[in-house]
């Protein structure tokens, strides 16, 4: 036999290098995740030559995503944000490398596989056979291992020992041929048993995993023949389709012809008209060229005499300019002039500054006006506002913003009027002239400054109560906010307590509720008030006593801890925690006329409290009476306590608290308080709204002031300024221009003439640009346009027509109608009319003609050309089809029918016939090598029957007549058999394949008939030691675990033991190696035990792996046990013994 003894693997997942040595039964075992599955897929990649990777960890999980990369590059983890993690990157070597014996020859050979992985993620392989034991160096030379190319060189020193294959086909072929000619199945059967999975389906794991033949017959040719027979048919009515259609097409072209020779005649008739009018227009444009050349001369010479005067003119006025710019006055004029504009600009500058000023005083005063305007209405209405009337005392803190408020702004409206009042007018300096002596010439500085003071204070006053009234509304809005919140829980039935009882409430129901169910209520809640009346004195006297929490005596001492353990972190003060117990103890009563009898409860814990606070508090009528008690009140809350009378404040009844009554009152002043908050908003959001629109005034600044000092500066220029404008005015008035003007006359006049000879020139040569312009488009465009009309014109009509239909037929015509018709126009006009008609229906016959060639070619696949003028392809069509023998097409499709049907017949039946003849022979022997097997007490026989559904074809396709010369048309075959062949021809013959519905029946019908399965039942018997029999199909949904795992592992080992021919001498010295995954999951102590001893048995080599849950049931029955355990990102395999410690194996270098 060949066996395996060790298996290397070099970077393969967690691994780095690592021996496993194998026995006869080698237990393979290791927590779950530890690697036990990737041992096994490394095994199954060299045994099958399969680097697909479909089967990796498919009994561990069967929709396993690992991938050979994974694998080989040790994938660990996904992260999201880096994507797959893994332990290798970039270039190195793997290899997995198994050795096995062969126990005849005692000689020791290796199969594996190397894999190079590059930095970019892929990688090569190389299947190899090595004929001698694995090498000490295990392909590693100096901590590297080899890759393809150094394994390649190594295998030169061994003198073809080692074969590396090209491909994984060819590996696969030298595996099962070194293993002992092994058949294609062991592939199969080995990829399928190493998932040890139970029976579910009988018939389908016996058909799919016991026997081995292919399921279906292809009768692909017998149904081509069947098509072609038909395809003749359907030609011949094709063919007489097409003779109908190429005949009406004939008729249309003849139609067509017709119409087209009517449109030719028309045609030339108006290209013929066109023509002669192109003539006519090019002789109008050659005599309108030569109207223009002449106007041009003459136009020219017009211009020319213009000209010469236009020169004559600016000669004179030349000289003319020239003496008065030589005068002493003119230079004198222009000196002074000079003089005058510098002064102006001066003071246009300075008027400038002032125009500036004055739009300050009026910016100020305007705005500042207005803020006093608005203001003192503001201060009028606080001054005359009521809304502090009728408030709540605890809204009455708004009367300290009223009178803040109004103060501030009292003081702010006095600034403002003083400031407007220092404020100086404005010296209206966009109307002033230089020569005003109305102009300030200096500004009232310190006046101007307090004016800046007073505003500025003003407006600091004015943000400053803005702030203040915008902080109120700020509490007022979060106030309305909390009070519409209590309102809402006081509409549910919720009081208001103070947030720090609630708080320790909360807390101690939380605490107490994980061991018990605590009643942790307010004093307060457990109590109603029998009479109205006493109420007030009652919720006064008790006052913050009324928040006090209680709860049952037992619970006080945790609470109290818990108490104390949360008030810092919440902090929590003030609030009281009753000891109940201590009060039960005392077992005071109350005093008759006390106020614990106003006081009613059904809470017996509040019943004690409120009687020891209450039991001798006694109720007095009057203020007289309180001195006969040492603790008495009366109903207006006036308490002697202690020899110490005193009033109650009021505030502690303000809000009630005790009964049902409490909910009511405190919903009432609640929503009291809303409304007066709300009051307080509308009042005072028109006012905040107001001053926010003073706070943003701007007051004038120290840079103003500056601006002010700059200006003053300036002014005194003023005085210099006019007295020089005066010097140079008069002297302008005291020269004598008189020959000055005396000149400017004359200079005008000259200007005047040269105007109009200017004019006068340019309208002459405005009209010789457009002469020069018409004339050379005439010349240019309009002519050769006209001529390029006429020759295409002229080519046009000769291009048209033949020379003799123009000679004999167009020009006569053309002749003819010009002299009838008196006109060109006439002419066009009624035969455009006539052409327009004719070529309508020159479009309508040719559409016609068009979609019936295209309805041909469509129809009949043609690929004739449906635009062409002629119709020669569709006569010699037309004609090709009629001299054909359609006749010779029936007898053609009779032959090739029988011919289908004889073949169809005969060669269906004998394959169908030899399957199922193969596979009851298959069952026959699998029976025999199973035989003398015994599981236990059980024995195991499969069985292949006929299917009941599928009897008569059955009998029809194994009957022995076929066999003894009688065809399946022979007489007495037909007798026996006819309907049945005729039912089986029809189901997978006689469908129309063109019908989608039908198609899938056919298909359908194929699949099941042509399977020899179909006519097949496939089952398991087993065999007690009684000798009773059970199909294992009938009770498998009833069996255990354990139970459906047995036929399973009954049904490999025999495929195996067949595959590899253990029960045949001479020709068993083969492989004898099967693998289970997951192993005996679910047999118990004894399964597993008769399962090991058929392998003996049997003389096979088996790899189990199983969790370490079975290492007390499978480890005592096999040779050798492997525990595989991984340690942070490294798998190990050690042996174990349980009689001594785990020794590691053929532990290697890590990389």
């Amino acid at each position: 036999m060949k066996q395996l003894t060790r298996m290397l693997l070099v970077n393969w997942h967690y691994i780095d290098h690592q021996i496993l040595d194998f026995a006869p039964i080698s237990f393979l075992t290791g927590k779950n995740g530890a690697g036990k599955s990737t041992i096994l897929d490394a095994l199954q990649l060299v045994i099958l030559g399969d680097t697909s990777g479909h089967f990796f960890n498919k009994a561990a999980n069967d929709n396993s995503r690992r991938s050979l990369r994974g694998y080989l590059r040790g994938e660990v983890a996904e992260v999201e944000e880096r994507g797959l993690v893994y332990l290798r990157s970039g270039q190195f070597s793997s290899y997995i490398v198994a050795e096995f014996t062969d126990t005849v020859k005692k000689q020791a050979f290796c199969f594996g596989v190397v894999f190079d992985s590059s930095p970019e993620g892929d990688h090569q392989h190389r299947f190899f056979q090595l004929n001698e034991p694995l090498p000490q160096f295990h392909f590693i030379r100096d901590d590297v291992p080899l890759d393809i190319q150094g394994l390649r060189q190594w295998g030169l020193q061994k003198k073809n020992r080692l074969e590396m294959f090209e491909s994984n086909r060819r590996y696969q072929e030298v595996f099962l041929a070194k293993m002992g000619a092994l058949n294609e199945k062991f592939f199969r059967l080995f990829r399928k048993a190493v998932p040890f999975s139970p029976i579910m389906d009988v018939a389908g794991f016996i058909s799919e995993f016991v026997v081995d033949v292919k399921s279906q017959v292809d009768i692909d040719d017998m149904r081509a023949n069947i098509r072609h027979y038909r395809l003749m048919e359907q030609e011949l009515k094709r063919v007489q389709a097409r003779v109908e259609s190429l005949e009406q097409i004939s008729a249309k072209y003849v139609e067509l012809q017709t119409v087209l020779s009517r449109l030719q005649v028309y045609r030339y008739l108006l290209d013929r008209a066109d023509l002669h009018r192109l003539e006519n227009k090019r002789n109008d444009l050659r005599r309108q060229l030569d109207s223009c050349v002449l106007q041009l001369e003459q136009t020219r010479q017009a211009l020319s005499k213009e000209e010469v005067l236009a020169n004559s003119l600016r000669e004179q006025r030349d000289v003319l300019l020239a003496e008065k710019v030589g005068s002493n006055a003119y230079v004198r004029l222009q000196q002074l002039e000079a003089e005058k504009k510098l002064v102006e600009t001066q003071f246009a500058g300075l008027r400038q500054g002032g125009v500036r000023i004055d739009r300050l005083w009026v910016d100020h005063k305007t705005r500042w006006a207005a803020v006093a305007e608005g203001l003192k209405e503001v201060c009028d209405g606080i001054e005359s506002s009521s809304v502090e009337e009728g408030l709540g005392m605890a809204e009455k803190v708004v009367g300290g913003l009223v009178q803040s408020a109004g103060t501030r702004l009292g003081q702010a409206l006095k600034l403002l009027q003083a400031g407007l009042a220092s404020l100086p007018k404005p010296a209206l300096w966009r109307q002033r002239s230089l020569l005003d002596e109305g102009i300030p010439t200096e500004l009232d500085l310190p006046q101007v400054a307090a004016a800046f003071s007073a505003l500025g204070g003003a407006a600091a006053h004015l943000r400053d109560v803005h702030q203040e009234v915008k902080a109120a509304l700020t509490d007022w809005e979060q106030k309305q906010m909390d009070l519409q919140r209590s309102i809402a829980e006081l509409e549910q039935g919720i009081k208001q307590y103070n947030p720090m009882v609630l708080s320790l409430q909360r807390s101690l129901r939380a605490e107490l509720a994980q061991t018990l169910q605590p009643q942790v209520e307010i004093f307060a809640d457990l109590l109603e008030v029998r009479n109205p009346e006493w109420q007030a004195a009652i919720e006064g006297y008790l006052h913050t006593q009324r928040f006090h929490l209680l709860l049952s005596p037992e619970l006080f001492s945790t609470a109290l801890r818990i108490y104390n353990q949360v008030k810092r972190r919440d902090h929590l003060f003030d609030v009281g925690l009753v000891d109940i117990a201590k009060i039960l103890e005392q077992k005071l009563e109350r005093w008759p006329g006390s106020l614990a009898e106003e006081v009613e409860t059904q809470d017996p814990h509040a019943r004690a409290y409120a009687d020891y606070l209450l039991g001798r508090v006694m109720k007095c009528e009057s203020v007289e009476d309180l001195r006969n008690y040492r603790t008495a009140v009366t109903r207006e809350g006036m308490l002697y306590q202690n020899f110490v009378a005193r009033q109650m404040n009021p505030k502690r009844w303000e809000t009630l608290y005790l009964g049902k009554r409490a909910i009511a009152m405190q919903l009432a002043q609640q929503r009291q308080r809303k409304l007066e908050v709300n009051a307080l908003l509308m009042t005072w959001q028109p006012l905040q709204q107001r001053l926010s629109g003073f706070a943003m005034q701007d007051a004038p600044g120290s840079r103003d002031l500056e601006d002010l000092r700059e200006f003053q500066d300036s002014l005194f220029g003023l005085k210099h300024l006019r007295e020089t404008y005066r010097q140079v005015v008069d002297e302008l008035g005291h020269l004598d221009l008189s020959y000055l003007l005396t000149l400017d006359e004359r200079i005008q006049t000259c200007e005047a003439d040269l105007h109009q000879v200017a004019e006068d020139i340019r309208q002459h040569q405005q009209a010789v640009g457009g002469l020069e312009r018409e004339g050379q488009d005439l010349e240019e465009r309009a002519l050769p346009v006209a001529e390029a009309d006429l020759m295409q014109a002229n080519e046009r009509l000769k291009a048209g027509v033949e020379p003799t239909f123009a000679e004999k037929i167009g020009e006569p015509r053309y002749q003819q109608e010009l002299k009838r018709l008196g006109s060109i126009g006439t002419l066009i006009a009624n035969f455009t009319r006539q052409k327009a008609a004719e070529a309508t229906r020159v479009e309508q016959y040719q559409r016609a003609l068009v979609q019936a060639r295209e309805a041909y070619n469509r129809q009949f696949q043609a690929g004739f050309d449906i635009q062409r003028f002629d119709n020669q392809s569709y006569n010699q069509e037309l004609q090709g089809l009629r001299d054909s023998q359609m006749a010779e097409y029936e007898g053609k499709i009779k032959a090739a029918k029988e011919r289908a049907q004889v073949q169809f017949q005969e060669d269906f039946i004998s394959k169908l016939r030899n399957n199922i003849e193969t596979v009851e022979l298959q069952i026959k022997e699998l029976n025999q090598a199973i035989h003398s097997v015994s599981f236990g007490k059980d024995r195991y026989r499969f069985q292949v029957r006929p299917n009941s559904v599928y009897q008569l074809f059955y009998q029809m396709i194994t009957d022995d007549m076929l066999l003894e010369g009688f065809g399946l048309f022979s007489r007495v075959f037909q007798e026996r058999y006819a309907s049945t062949i005729e039912e089986l021809f029809r189901n997978i013959v006689d469908v129309d394949e063109d019908n989608p519905a039908m198609h899938s029946e056919l298909e359908q019908n194929l699949h099941k008939f042509t399977d020899y399965r179909t006519y097949l039942d496939f089952d398991l018997l087993v065999r007690d030691e009684e000798g009773r029999e059970s199909r294992l199909s009938k009770v498998i949904a009833k069996k255990s675990g354990g139970e459906t795992q047995t036929p399973f592992y009954i049904s490999v080992l025999a495929s195996f033991a067949q595959v590899y021919r253990v029960n045949t001498p001479g020709l068993d010295n083969t492989l004898r190696l099967l693998v289970f995954d997951e192993a005996y999951s679910k047999m118990d102590h004894q399964r597993i035990r008769e399962s090991i001893r058929i392998v003996r048995d049997l003389g096979l080599q088996v790899l189990l792996s199983a969790p370490t849950e079975k290492i007390a049931d499978i480890t005592p029955l096999v040779d050798r046990t492997l525990v595989v355990t991984r340690i942070q990102s490294e798998t190990r395999v050690s042996i174990f013994d349980p009689n001594r410690q785990a020794t590691e194996m053929g532990k290697g270098r890590r990389f």
